[in-house]
C-alpha cells in the first residue's frame, strides 16, 4: 500500500499505471520488489513537497515493512520492532536538533550561532552505507563508511567493504562500482566490520543522511554478530534541509548537495557520499 499526499498530478497518473488508487492518495496493488523499489524512488523522487508512506509485507516478526518519505512520523527500530515516531509537541531533541517554523530571523540566527559555538570544538561521527537493499530485515550492508570530525575538520576516517549472501545487482556495480568479486576478495566478515564500526564510533555523536535508514542497517549487523547496538546519538541532515530549505522539489541527497554545487559525482563509493553528507550538513550550519 502507498499513501501520498501533496502529490503532483503527473505522479498520481503515473502511479495509477502500476497500481489501483482506492481513495485519494491511497494506491494498492501487487508488485515485485524490484518493481516496488524502483517505483518508491520514482515517488521520492518526483513528489517534490509532498508526503509519501509505503507499507508492504516481508518476511520478519511483523511481517511488513514501512517507508517514510517528507514526513514528520519516522520509522524507528525499537528491540527488533519497527515503530512509527510523532514529532515532538515542543523541545527539541539531539536527534532532531533545529529550529521550530515561526521564529524570527534575529532569533533565529542567535539560535545558529548558539549552536555552532557550543558544538564547535565536539567530535562527532559522519556514516553511509551502501546497502543491496532498502529493508535492513532482508537486505545486507556492502560497504560502509565512517569520517571523524573534530574542530570543523576531517580528522580520521575508515571504510570497508562487507561480505554476505546477497548478491549484487549489475545496476548497484554500475552506480558504485562495488561487484560481487571485489567483495569477496576485499570484503570482512559481518562481525568483523561491526567490530571495527564500534570501535570507530565509540559514544560519539553519529550523523547522517536519511540517519535511520542507516542505523537500522547497522544495528541489524550487530544483531546477526551477536553484539548489542553501538549508535546512541543521532542527527538526521535530511530533516535539517527540509526545515532551513523550503525551495526544492525533492529533499534526496542529490538534489541538496545540487542545491550547494556541491559535486556529486557519477561512480560513488561510500566514503564519497560520506564525505558528501559532512559538506552538506557543514553548508547548512552556515545558514
Amino acid at each position: 500500500m502507498l499513501c501520498v499526499t501533496n502529490c503532483p498530478p503527473g505522479l498520481r497518473g503515473d502511479l495509477s499505471k502500476w497500481l489501483n488508487e482506492i481513495n485519494t492518495g491511497v494506491y494498492v496493488g501487487r508488485l515485485s520488489a524490484r518493481v516496488r523499489d524502483e517505483l518508491w524512488d520514482r515517488v521520492c523522487t518526483n513528489i517534490r513537497n509532498g508526503q509519501a508512506t509505503m507499507v508492504y509485507s516481508a518476511n520478519n516478526e511483523q511481517r511488513y515493512v514501512f517507508l517514510a518519505h517528507n514526513t514528520t512520523w519516522t520509522p524507528v527500530d525499537f528491540e527488533g520492532i519497527t515503530l512509527m515516531r510523532k514529532p515532538l509537541a515542543q523541545a527539541e531533541t539531539e536527534e532532531n536538533e533545529v529550529l521550530p517554523r515561526g521564529f524570527s530571523k534575529a532569533a533565529k540566527y542567535q539560535k545558529v550561532s548558539h549552536l555552532k559555538n557550543s558544538k564547535a570544538s565536539s567530535e562527532y561521527i559522519v556514516i553511509h552505507t551502501e546497502a543491496t537493499g532498502q529493508d535492513f530485515n532482508l537486505d545486507r550492508i556492502t560497504e560502509i563508511a565512517l569520517l571523524k570530525i573534530a574542530g570543523n575538520e576531517i580528522v580520521d576516517q575508515f571504510e570497508c567493504l562487507i561480505k554476505s549472501e546477497k548478491s549484487l545487482s549489475a545496476d548497484f556495480g554500475r552506480l558504485t562500482g562495488i561487484t560481487d568479486d571485489l567483495v569477496k576478495a576485499k570484503g570482512l566478515s559481518e562481525k568483523e566490520a561491526f567490530d571495527k564500526v564500534q570501535e570507530f564510533i565509540g559514544d560519539n555523536l553519529v550523523v547522517g543522511y536519511d540517519i535511520q535508514f542507516h542505523v537500522n542497517f547497522v544495528k541489524r549487523l550487530g544483531q546477526r554478530a551477536g553484539k548489542d547496538s553501538i549508535i546512541k546519538r543521532t542527527r538526521d541532515v535530511q530533516h535539517i534541509a527540509r526545515r532551513e530549505l523550503d525551495d526544492l522539489e525533492n529533499y534526496r541527497m542529490e538534489t541538496v548537495a545540487e542545491y550547494f554545487s556541491l559535486d556529486v559525482g557519477k561512480v560513488r563509493r561510500a566514503l564519497d557520499d560520506c564525505i558528501l553528507v559532512y559538506r552538506i550538513y557543514a553548508k547548512l550550519n552556515e545558514l
